[in-house]
């Protein structure tokens, strides 16, 4: 499977509103459920308001067709990561999926990756 590693710090944020100024940046991520409105985005770049910040995520997506016909890619890579002992953050789009790890651990997922089979391109 290839990947590709979006060579950016990032971090989770827990806020009440978003700017629209949020949504200029690339790599901005907004969820909203009935109890709760999250952001994913650069560090550079967190909401000034956010009522909990989490730093120091890293992130690759799937760099290959990931069409909804396709089906196991994120089951085979979180299996990887698991088996690394540490947490995963799954993010969809429309084109492809993209994985948050916690920065600390990266480096041993990414070793992980590559040794069943995974490129980086």
């Amino acid at each position: 499977m290839d990947l590709q590693i979006i060579d950016r710090k990032f971090s989770i944020c827990k806020v009440n509103e978003v700017s629209n100024q949020l949504l200029n940046h690339e790599f901005t991520f907004i969820s909203k459920t009935d109890n709760e409105l999250s952001v994913i985005c650069e560090t550079d770049h967190i909401p000034e308001i956010s009522l909990t910040v989490e730093h120091g995520w890293r992130c690759f997506r799937i760099a290959e067709d990931a069409s909804f016909e396709k089906y196991g890619m994120i089951a085979f890579l979180s299996k990887i990561i698991a088996d690394e002992k540490t947490c995963i953050l799954v993010v969809a789009t429309y084109d492809t999926d993209y994985i948050f790890l916690k920065e600390d651990k990266f480096d041993d997922i990414k070793k992980a990756l590559l040794d069943n089979g995974c490129k980086f391109i």
